[in-house]
């Protein structure tokens, strides 16, 4: 699991900052909740598990103002069953708010960039809760995708569901939890469960503007009666226009069928013959047309 950290130093020099780099996606997360309060965000990115809790304050750290510093924690692994299991087990504690103290212990002042983090340590902290989260099937009921307020009725109802039910499948982002951020802002970004401050629903309601998903079994019911019908069509295409031989060409009168003439065979000398006659008669006439040019005419 890879983990990355963000806090502060008590001295003006030191600014928040993340630890050991910028995490990667956290642009495509942050830009959902207000990171300033205590959020939640699960999400699937490129068949990793990313889960981002912002917000943790810490009872004893201050800045130079007397402000309570504020820890991030960018949790990160493969979206496998394993992964699956620690990142609900860390979850379900910042949902309860049983994270902040926790983390704020292996989180110290001090360090190149005003504080260090011990990330063995918070590797660890979901050990402790792991054998109680367990993995049901989702009920079909509960995959549609849901927005309510940010209390804390609703945050248990949530910590309840990832605790007892493994994540939902289809899903881009699965949890977003939040303080101050718009309604259709969390809608658009079509949630699984979607919490925030804003909302005016005490109480879970249908996402109206969020992708619509079906239940893995319908989708799977879906496709085998597309197949059903396509199979069918075939057939019946098949039914209607039988493959039969070409039906044999009886030929017309007009070729063939009327008796012709007998052929007349031709004697090659006789057609000498011929040709010979034909040339002595012409050479005859001409003569005779030469004879009368050369005759003088009488005035």
């Amino acid at each position: 699991m890879e983990i990355y950290v963000q806090s502060r130093g008590s001295s003006p020099d030191f600014e928040y900052c993340w630890q050991p780099e910028v995490p990667p996606q956290l642009s495509s997360i942050s830009s959902l909740i207000q990171s300033e309060s205590p959020s939640v965000v699960l999400a699937r990115f490129e068949e990793k598990l990313i889960l981002l809790t912002t917000g943790l304050e810490s009872c004893e750290k201050k800045d130079f103002r007397d402000r309570p510093i504020r820890h991030s924690i960018f949790w990160r692994c493969n979206d496998n069953s394993s992964g699956e299991t620690q990142i609900r087990a860390i979850a379900v504690q910042a949902l309860r708010e049983q994270l902040s103290d926790q983390v704020d212990k292996y989180i110290s002042l001090g360090g190149q960039n005003g504080f260090e983090a011990s990330f063995s340590e918070l590797k660890k902290l979901s050990d402790s809760f792991l054998s109680e989260i367990e993995s049901q099937d989702l009920p079909v009921d509960l995959e549609a995708p849901k927005i309510g307020k940010n209390s804390p009725k609703l945050k248990e109802y949530l910590a309840y569901q990832l605790q007892h039910y493994s994540l939902p499948k289809g899903y881009k982002f699965i949890v977003v939890a939040t303080g101050i951020k718009a309604e259709d802002s969390l809608e658009k970004a079509g949630a699984w469960r979607s919490l925030s401050n804003l909302v005016k629903s005490k109480d879970w309601r249908n996402s109206s503007k969020g992708e619509v998903r079906q239940p893995n079994f319908l989708r799977a019911a879906i496709a085998i009666v597309a197949a059903i019908v396509v199979v069918a069509l075939i057939l019946l295409v098949v039914l209607l226009h039988p493959f039969s031989p070409k039906p044999e060409v009886t030929p017309s009168p007009s070729q063939g069928m009327t008796p012709s003439e007998p052929e007349v065979e031709v004697n090659p000398e006789q057609v000498d013959q011929t040709s010979s006659i034909r040339d002595l008669t012409s050479l005859e006439k001409g003569l005779q047309s030469l004879e009368k040019d050369l005759t003088p005419s009488v005035k």
